[in-house]
């Protein structure tokens, strides 16, 4: 079967005040520990029939761990689970803890794709958003990658973010346009519960980007990026032709994938569970050959249709509808009115949402699952 894996690393140098991920700062010391306890939980799924088409290192920051203790966690993957000959080989790298020797060193041991967190291009931005890097370390860690033989690098930019100016988040926009990668993701910042971001709104000292502004915002950063030639592929990812995320791809689209690391997530055999966000008892478990489970569903028709819709709406594709779902579109005034507007389209049986669509994709989405859902 097709299967991706998504290994997390959650050592970080600081705690970013927008992140709500399984982060650790510091502990250097457990780097080693834990890629052991990375190899032992992969070893524990040899019984999955493989090979891996997509292999995503994320965080916290990888590229803090040395190359070394990462590549004893892909060959691990190599050896118990297999890797497709032509398998997306990803790694997330933090600009300020990657140069030329790293990215090399990378490359050597098999990534193939970079995804790089810059988030912004000006200093005073990044401030905003709590990262120690600077711009000049997004465009030496970019310029690095290029010289170590990389050739599908991803930008992360941050968008909507409070106290950020305008004419900021077009400078950052156009300077990534500029050093032309194959992919950009952009994400709209969302203030999560548990994250410092969230204590500061509640005490009054954080004022969220208003819902008309961040939608001008989008409008115009989709406007820039399909003009430069990138395919507006999902709602926050844009694309070169032939440069799609097919590891992302893959959570959209229904493939079985496997998380191993602290508090990652697993979708196998209509199974979703997740590990343990303690890094101790994760350590523990593995160390004594037990579960990392932290709890588990199962997924039931209802909800697999449910998800279906969701997550394939995201992507400019859309989801295929059977014959009796288009019947219930065709009949459905609501979803004539939402046509009529240039929000969604039915092509034959398959319905996808508009560019327009993407900027309401949340509301959307619940709407036509109505739609659908209704007899």
């Amino acid at each position: 079967m097709a299967l991706g894996l998504y290994i997390h690393v959650p050592f970080c140098p600081q705690r970013c005040p927008y992140c709500a991920f399984a982060t650790v700062v510091g502990q250097a010391d457990l780097h080693g520990l834990y890629a052991e306890a990375i190899c032992r939980e992969i070893e524990s799924w040899v019984h999955l029939s493989g090979p891996v088409e997509t292999v995503f290192l994320g965080g916290g920051t990888p590229s803090q761990v040395e190359p070394a203790l990462i590549g004893q966690m892909l060959e691990a993957a190599q050896r118990h689970l297999g890797l497709h000959e032509d398998a997306e080989v990803s790694i997330e790298v933090n600009p300020g803890t990657v140069d030329c020797e790293k990215f090399a060193l990378l490359k050597a041991l098999g990534f193939n794709r970079i995804s790089i967190g810059a988030q912004a291009f000006r200093d005073a931005d990044l401030r905003h958003l709590g990262r120690q890097h600077s711009a000049a370390d997004v465009e030496r860690a970019y310029a690095a990658a290029r010289a170590a033989g990389f050739a599908n690098v991803s930008l992360d930019l941050v968008a909507n973010v409070p106290g950020v100016s305008e004419a900021n988040w077009h400078f950052s926009v156009e300077r990534a346009i500029a050093l032309a990668p194959e992919h950009l993701s952009v994400y709209s910042l969302t203030i999560e519960e548990g994250t410092i971001f969230a204590q500061r709104q509640r005490q009054g000292l954080l004022e969220p980007v208003v819902d008309d502004r961040q939608a001008h915002t989008l409008e115009w950063t989709d406007a820039q990026l399909v003009a430069a030639g990138y395919e507006h592929y999902e709602i926050s990812n844009y694309a070169r032709r032939g440069y799609r995320s097919r590891h992302n791809w893959g959570y959209w689209t229904g493939v079985p994938y496997l998380g191993v690391g602290l508090g990652a997530h697993s979708f196998i055999d209509r199974k979703r569970f997740w590990n343990t966000r303690d890094l101790n008892a994760y350590l523990d478990a593995m160390h004594q050959d037990r579960s990392p489970c932290a709890g588990e569903e199962t997924i039931v028709p209802d909800t697999a249709r449910r998800e279906r819709l969701w997550m394939g709406l995201r992507t400019i594709e859309g989801i295929e509808l059977t014959e009796e779902e288009v019947g219930r579109v065709q009949r459905s005034k609501r979803f004539d009115d939402l046509e009529k507007v240039g929000y969604v389209a039915l092509e034959g049986q398959r319905l996808r949402l508009t560019r327009a669509g993407f900027l309401l994709a949340d509301a959307l989405s619940l709407e036509l699952d109505r739609i659908v859902e209704e007899e």
